[in-house]
């Protein structure tokens, strides 16, 4: 649950231009992090010969990935997304490209009888493989205000799945990007059901205004979005995971 701070317009305006460059440069670090470790990310690995490939060579544990993947789409496939639920092997090719979208979230001001606007967060991300759709996509078309075709929901979901699968089996990965600051995780959104999806974070903590400047900002730009704040006062007191280990094993 994100907290919320008491704070004016005119803070507003001086922590949000701070937190939007301290995201930039999060993102920018994480892409670079990610552009390297890419190679482990490879669907194949997880899919062998049920995925499309050049390659030929049996993969250990692809048959049981495969059928999980199935298993998991077909359910998706009829609630809550509404597309036909055939998946058939081997699927197409999934390409080894990895995507980073700010993470999304619906909020309601003023409780639920209020005004919805979509919020943003400035230190966590979707991690997808690049197919044209994003989450925000998928969650407008949940919501109708986008339409998208049912091939590109598909597409979206097997390569959610795919890579669900893989960080579920590959602890290195994980324990890799927790020591470089930016956990991984596995989590759902209202909108899109029991879609595993990816997030990483930064241990940064955020922050979101009362609901009323949160309205008068919106109705000022005439959209209904809206961005969490980093809170500035708790960087000083980041926590140092390794620092915090090493003393541990030093008693």
């Amino acid at each position: 649950m994100t907290p919320v701070k008491e704070i004016d317009m005119q803070e507003m305006g001086r922590i949000r231009q701070a937190s939007q460059k301290v995201s930039g440069f999060l993102q920018k670090r994480l892409n670079d992090y990610l552009q390297t470790l890419t190679p482990l990310f490879a669907p194949r690995k997880i899919l062998g010969e049920f995925m499309e490939s050049a390659f030929k060579e049996r993969v250990h544990g692809a048959d049981a990935n495969f059928v999980a993947l199935e298993e998991a789409f077909k359910s998706l496939a009829r609630e809550p997304f509404d597309i036909p639920a055939k998946l058939g092997a081997p699927i197409p090719t999934i390409r080894n490209q990895l995507e980073l979208h700010p993470w999304q979230y619906r909020y309601q001001i003023g409780g639920d009888a209020g005004r919805s606007v979509t919020i943003t967060s400035p230190v966590r991300w979707n991690l997808t493989y690049g197919c044209g759709t994003t989450l925000s996509d998928i969650m407008q078309h949940q919501t109708g205000e986008e339409g998208l075709e049912p091939g590109e929901i598909r597409e979206f979901t097997i390569r959610a799945l795919a890579l669900s699968k893989l960080i579920e089996t590959s602890p290195a990965i994980q324990v890799m990007l927790q020591d470089l600051r930016f956990p991984v995780a596995i989590e759902k959104a209202p909108q899109t059901g029991d879609l595993p999806l990816i997030v990483i974070s930064s241990d940064l903590a955020t922050f979101r205004p009362q609901d009323d400047l949160i309205e008068t900002v919106t109705q000022l730009s005439g959209k209904p979005v809206f961005e969490e704040l980093i809170d500035l006062g708790a960087v000083e007191s980041l926590p140092d995971p390794f620092k915090a280990k090493v003393l541990e094993l030093l008693g």
